[in-house]
């Protein structure tokens, strides 16, 4: 109980005692060597499952407020557990018409009738449950399974008109792990709203708060007959409309990468409707990055938005500018979908790195939701990009934050410029290879694809034949597999 105190007592000191400096500080925490404490509880603020602008207030408020909306998410979800989740045994002893209480029963009256149902929306959800995070421990525990499969059942009855999609056990798998690691037992303020016996009920409510702004990419169209399917309304859904903003904002800032994917006929929800709906969780090995960019991204949200998340996108496609440019459709496809890992750059090449240039940004893009400040929250540190201790995934989050504030071709060119030269470092770039070269090249990239870490080596070097032209290829430096084997 004394460590959980420390880490809420450090929370707050390093925060300022400020909701909107909590923000910020996602963004810098590790290029300071600190290492920001009470991972789910800081979510559940910035997804206002606890009410933000007490934060900072007095112990006493804080205990009285987030206590009692804690109570009331807990109690909501207990409510609804008990409602979904029937235990039909205890009905038929209290039944007298055993006729409709038949299991047999095709009645649609019958409680057996929706029980049957229910167990086919179980054994979908339980499917996808089972698979993920293959890599991670924590998720192959029969306890953990469990929690996530009640939970997205519920979930699914909750919202009958959507039910459960693929990819929601995805959102939920970090959300659940965050809340279980911070579990303690229950005590004073802050253990109550930490307590063990809600790991479940705590992480349901952070999940339903994500879903509220993610719910819109996982709608479908109608089912149509063939004859009206020319006609139908699947082009106009939000997740194609979403996929169809990214290109746009790709095109504000770099119109020949943009006009490229076009040309090639790459539509954009090929690969971002997966980038959408998981927020970016399948395209990192670690699931350590995974938890710091949601940390930035649940940060920034504001007014019900996941803010950052299309310049997340943008970056992610201007990180990779070189490659898409002088790459065909199977290249440009497979290094769309299997994503190079981010570089991580030295001290010495941060050091040249160009520097964003120093116009003015859009205030509100520039700047942190603020509650507890009369005009504007604290500014997005653009500065920690060239700290050494910045994170990778930290990198790409500044830079999205930044392109979203200013929107020009210059300020996407120095961003691609950026990553040239950290790739420089951490790839060799092999242009127009002669074709002696590429299985030496290929045995490489084998061996990269298979190192200790895990860590997938380059996407595109398995899918190119042998007698076809190369440009722009990746290939990991010897000092880089040697980095990546370290970690």
């Amino acid at each position: 109980m004394a460590e959980l105190r420390k880490k809420w007592e450090d929370l707050k000191r390093v925060s300022l005692l400020s909701a909107a400096h909590l923000r910020a500080l996602t963004f810098t925490a590790s290029s300071r060597g600190t290492k920001l404490p009470l991972l789910s509880l800081r979510w559940r603020l910035f997804l206002d499952v606890l009410p933000i602008e007490h934060f900072g207030q007095d112990d006493a408020e804080c205990q009285q407020v987030w206590t009692l909306a804690a109570d009331r998410e807990r109690q909501t979800y207990a409510a609804l557990k008990a409602q979904y989740i029937v235990d039909l045994s205890a009905q038929a002893r209290n039944e007298t018409d055993w006729k409709r209480m038949n299991p047999l029963s095709l009645d649609e009256d019958s409680p057996w009738h929706q029980y049957h149902k229910d167990q086919e929306l179980r054994t979908t959800i339980l499917q996808d449950v089972t698979r993920t995070f293959p890599d991670e421990p924590y998720f192959r525990q029969p306890r953990v399974q469990r929690l996530m499969a009640d939970i997205l059942f519920v979930y699914a009855k909750m919202h009958s008109n959507l039910q459960y999609r693929q990819g929601m056990h995805e959102l939920l798998a970090p959300l659940l792990m965050a809340v279980d690691r911070d579990a303690v037992e229950t005590g004073e303020f802050p253990a109550v709203l930490l307590d063990r016996k809600f790991v479940e009920h705590d992480a349901f409510a952070l999940f339903e708060r994500l879903m509220r702004m993610c719910m819109a990419w996982y709608q479908t169209p109608p089912i149509v007959s063939p004859s009206k399917a020319r006609h139908s309304s699947a082009a106009h859904t939000p997740i194609i409309v979403q996929c169809q903003m990214l290109l746009d904002k790709l095109m504000a800032v770099d119109p020949e990468l943009a006009t490229h994917l076009q040309e090639m006929d790459i539509e954009p929800q090929l690969f971002g409707i997966r980038w959408y709906r998981l927020l970016f969780s399948r395209e990192f090995s670690r699931l350590r990055d995974v938890f710091a960019l949601w940390d930035m991204v649940l940060a920034d949200s504001a007014a019900g938005t996941l803010r950052l998340v299309d310049w997340v996108g943008v970056v992610l496609l201007v990180a990779n500018r070189r490659q898409l440019l002088h790459g065909d459709y199977e290249d440009n496809l497979t290094t769309l979908l299997h994503l190079p890992p981010l570089p991580r750059p030295s001290a010495e090449t941060l050091e040249q790195t160009p520097a964003l240039p120093n116009t003015p940004l859009s205030p509100k893009s520039a700047t942190f939701p603020s509650i507890d400040t009369p005009v504007s929250g604290p500014k997005i540190p653009f500065a920690a990009l060239t700290q050494p201790g910045t994170l990778p995934v930290q990198r790409l989050a500044l830079q999205a934050a930044y392109l979203r504030g200013r929107q020009t071709k210059e300020a996407a060119l120095i961003v691609a410029r950026q990553y040239e030269m950290w790739e420089e470092e951490t790839w060799d770039v092999i242009d127009d290879m002669d074709a002696s070269m590429h299985a030496v090249y290929d045995k490489l990239s084998e061996s990269a694809a298979s190192n200790d870490s895990g860590v997938p080596g380059p996407a595109s070097a398995a899918s190119v034949p042998i007698s076809a032209p190369v440009h722009g290829r990746k290939m990991y430096t010897s000092s880089t597999l040697q980095q990546r084997r370290a970690n």
